[in-house]
C-alpha cells in the first residue's frame, strides 16, 4: 500500500513541474532567483529523508497555510492513506483519496480499526495550542524574486518590437500592473499558445494531497497591447508592478519605463 501511494504521490508531484530553461531562445527573462530546475520528486524525497513516520490510529491536528497569512486547521487519523513524517523541527504530510463515484482498493479499507484505535487517545497537536510539538508551519519555500532584473527588463520598451517573443518573464509569481497605460496588462503566454492541458477522461482518479504544498508550475508573461499604444515619442511612465505567490501573499515594485 506504502509502495503504490508514492507511486501516486510520483504522479502528482512530476505533472507540477516546469521545464523552462533560463535563456530561452525567443529571449525569456527568468526572474526568480536561485531557482533551480529539479525533478519535484526528488525534492519530496529529500523532506522524508531523516524522518519517521508516525504509527497508524493517532489523531493529529496541524496548521497550514491557507491564503495569505491566514491559515487553517487540518486534523487527520494516521493511516496507510493518511500519512505524517516527523523530523525534529517540520514534518511532512501525505493523503490520498479517491474522486468521487470512485471505488478501489483505497475504499475497501476497514477504517474502524483506526477509529477504535484512536478513541482512548488524545489528539496530538503539532504546531499549534499549549502542547505543541514545533512550531514549523509547512510552508513551500519560493525562490526570492529579482527586482533589479524586473526594473532593467521594464527601463527601456521598444513599441516596434514583438513583446510576446522578446521581453516574456518568466516566474512563480502572479504578476499586476497597476497605475499603468488603459488596456496594457500582463497576459500569460500559454494562452496565446493554446490549451495544452491533459484531459482526464478516466472517472476514477486519485487525489493526493501533500504539506508542504509542491511550488506552483511557473508561467510566462508578458506585456500585451503595447503596440496598440498612441504615445508621444521618448515617454517616460511610472508604474507599480504586483507580483503575488502561490499562498496569496503580494508585494509591489515601482517601475520606471522609456518607450522609444
Amino acid at each position: 500500500m506504502f509502495k503504490l501511494l508514492l507511486f501516486a504521490l510520483f504522479i502528482f508531484l512530476t505533472s507540477c513541474t516546469t521545464n523552462v530553461s533560463d535563456e530561452d531562445a525567443f529571449g525569456m527573462v527568468d526572474v526568480d532567483q536561485n531557482y533551480t530546475e529539479k525533478k519535484m520528486f526528488s525534492l519530496e524525497l529529500d523532506a522524508l529523508k531523516d524522518s519517521e513516520k508516525m504509527p497508524e490510529g493517532y489523531i493529529v491536528s496541524f496548521l497550514k497555510p491557507k491564503s495569505g497569512d491566514s491559515l487553517d486547521t487540518v486534523t487527520v487519523t494516521t493511516s496507510s492513506t493518511d500519512m505524517l513524517f516527523i523530523k525534529e523541527e517540520s514534518f511532512y504530510y501525505v493523503g490520498m483519496k479517491n474522486s468521487e463515484g470512485c471505488m478501489s482498493n483505497f475504499d475497501s479499507l476497514d477504517l474502524d480499526e483506526y477509529d477504535m484505535a484512536s478513541e482512548n487517545r488524545d489528539t496530538i497537536f503539532l504546531n499549534y495550542g499549549k502542547y505543541k510539538l514545533m512550531d514549523y508551519i509547512p510552508y513551500q519555500e519560493i525562490p526570492t524574486i529579482n527586482k533589479n532584473l524586473l526594473k532593467k527588463t521594464f527601463s527601456v520598451i521598444d513599441r516596434k518590437k514583438n513583446h510576446l517573443s522578446s521581453d516574456t518573464i518568466i516566474s512563480s509569481y502572479t504578476l499586476e500592473a497597476r497605475n499603468f497605460l488603459d488596456g496594457v496588462e500582463f497576459e500569460e503566454y500559454f494562452e496565446y499558445l493554446g490549451d495544452y492541458s491533459v484531459k482526464w477522461d478516466e472517472p476514477c482518479q486519485n487525489i493526493v494531497t501533500v504539506y508542504p504544498e509542491p511550488l506552483k508550475g511557473r508561467k510566462m508573461y508578458y506585456l500585451s497591447k503595447l503596440e496598440e499604444l498612441s504615445l508621444p515619442k521618448d515617454t517616460t511612465i511610472n508604474w507599480t508592478l504586483v507580483y503575488t505567490d502561490q499562498y496569496g501573499r503580494s508585494d509591489s515594485l515601482e517601475i520606471k519605463t522609456f518607450f522609444e
